[in-house]
């Protein structure tokens, strides 16, 4: 018979051996959690559907050059320089006069879709007055792409913002929407009978997150309230965009940012993993199809703004994807997060984790969440400026996307970014994401093996065997 210190101590003993077999398993849990690499899918000829879109494109800014109206052109300007290799977006990579060239060697590669961006200072230099030779300009863009059997897509805003609007107050100055409401109702009776698939904008997560919060862009604000109001403005901004464009013809939606977002593993990384990726991927395309935008920020601003005007607004889906990001709780960081490639992982040249799966996975909870909307890919890219890595990174994107299209997912097609080399905010034109490089000299486009592996696939419609690469990857004899 035991004594009641033995009880004592057996019962001690008890509840050591319950508390570090929770712990065992905890660990364990976290080991099966921990963000691991991206499954290879074998190359075997994979054959995509008929009529399935590829394509490349170009964003206005971004690629055009000779624009001294926008926002963007004057903080170019300023001291210190915002980007980082002290260039300016002057000639970019002169899209502007050499886009019929880039649309006929993208038709040649075998491309049947292509996007363009109107550029909104340019066409509406001053309040209410529209520049009819930058109107025109676009409309033989258009006209040209539709010359060459291509299917087109047109964006209306990415960031910058006509230099009056930007001084007046950006979006947060309602006559901004205003003027927003009548520049959409212009292209639209322009070009509505050239436009296959609308977007009303680009990245609108990307232009809140840092241009309220970490104040990189402009308007180059800390005010993470104001940023929150303002993403139910550009969610405000789309919904009018969507009604003036509806009748012109053409599905109208919106094209997204979109990180696949996995914790660290740890129970604080899995609360800061979920508000991030609620913030960045979800809080504004849900409103879009609920009418409710809905932001929670622990320790931080909120809003729940009813939109009824904005629900049902997403005719298509336009999908950027380009990496996975791993969070973790830093108590120290900005919004107690840190972002960062898995351990390991290979990275592009930006540092960005190169994952193939996570399109998979990221188009997999878009078709849950967004049920009946098509998708698009339409942006996924790798900076590589020795156009190393890039080949595998298209092919394994691709047989990733080729499932997806086994198991029913509605996707129209695939656009990779870039055609050509171009200004990459920030970063300037340190990286290079074209299938074609730019010499920013001469203004030169130079093939890369990359964009012999694009014109095949988009040419055959299907991905090749691994034993074909070789001989679509090797440069062509110099006699034949």
């Amino acid at each position: 018979m035991m004594t009641d210190a033995e009880e004592n101590l057996e019962m001690i003993i008890a509840g050591i051996a319950a508390v570090l077999g929770a712990c065992a398993l905890y660990c364990m849990s976290l080991l099966f959690r921990r963000p691991r690499p991206s499954h290879p899918i074998a190359l075997t000829g994979q054959l995509f559907p008929t009529g399935f879109l590829w394509g490349t494109g170009e964003d206005a800014y971004q690629h055009e050059g000779g624009n001294d109206h926008a926002d963007w052109y004057a903080w170019e300007r300023t001291e210190p320089h915002p980007f980082a290799d002290g260039s300016f977006a002057d000639r970019c990579v002169d899209f502007w006069n050499r886009y019929e060239d880039d649309f006929a060697r993208a038709a040649a590669d075998g491309q049947n879709f292509h996007r363009i961006g109107i550029e909104w200072s340019r066409v509406e230099p001053a309040p209410g007055i529209y520049d009819e030779s930058a109107f025109g300009h676009y409309r033989l863009m258009l006209e040209s792409l539709k010359a060459k059997g291509m299917t087109v897509a047109v964006n209306l805003w990415h960031f910058t913002l006509p230099a009056w609007a930007a001084a007046a107050g950006a979006w947060e100055n309602p006559q901004t929407m205003e003027r927003w409401e009548a520049y959409v109702a212009e292209c639209g009776r322009r070009f509505g009978d050239m436009v296959d698939y609308w977007s009303t904008m680009i990245d609108a997560q990307i232009y809140v997150l840092r241009g309220y919060f970490t104040g990189e862009i402009p308007p180059l604000k800390h005010d993470p309230a104001t940023g929150v109001r303002i993403l139910g403005t550009l969610a405000h901004a789309h919904a009018r965009a969507y009604h003036i464009l509806r009748p012109y013809g053409g599905p109208v939606g919106m094209i997204y940012f979109f990180s696949l977002c996995q914790s660290a593993g740890n129970p604080l990384d899995g609360f800061v993993a979920g508000q991030f990726d609620r913030l960045f991927n979800w809080n504004l395309t849900d409103a879009l199809r609920t009418g409710r935008l809905r932001v929670a920020i622990a320790g931080g601003p909120k809003l729940d703004q009813s939109l009824p005007e904005a629900a049902g607004t997403l005719d298509w889906l336009g999908v950027n994807y380009y990496y996975r990001e791993i969070i973790r709780f830093n108590p120290r960081a900005q919004g107690l997060v840190d972002r960062g490639p898995a351990p390991g992982a290979a990275l592009t040249d930006l540092g960005w984790e190169i994952y193939p799966e996570g399109m998979y996975r990221l188009c997999k909870s878009l078709e849950r969440r967004y049920p009946g909307v098509p998708l698009m890919i339409t942006e996924n890219g790798i900076a590589d400026r020795n156009d190393e890595k890039r080949p595998r990174f298209i092919l394994d994107h691709l047989a990733w996307l080729h499932r997806l299209l086994a198991e029913g997912c509605p996707l129209l097609g695939y656009s990779y970014w870039a055609g050509t080399d171009n200004l990459e905010w920030l970063d300037g034109f340190v990286p290079k994401f074209g299938l074609y490089r730019v010499d920013l000299q001469t203004m030169e486009r130079n093939e890369t093996a990359s964009a012999r592996l694009y014109r095949f696939i988009a040419t055959n419609n299907r991905l090749p065997h691994e034993s074909e690469l070789a001989g679509i990857l090797d440069p062509p004899s110099p006699n034949g």
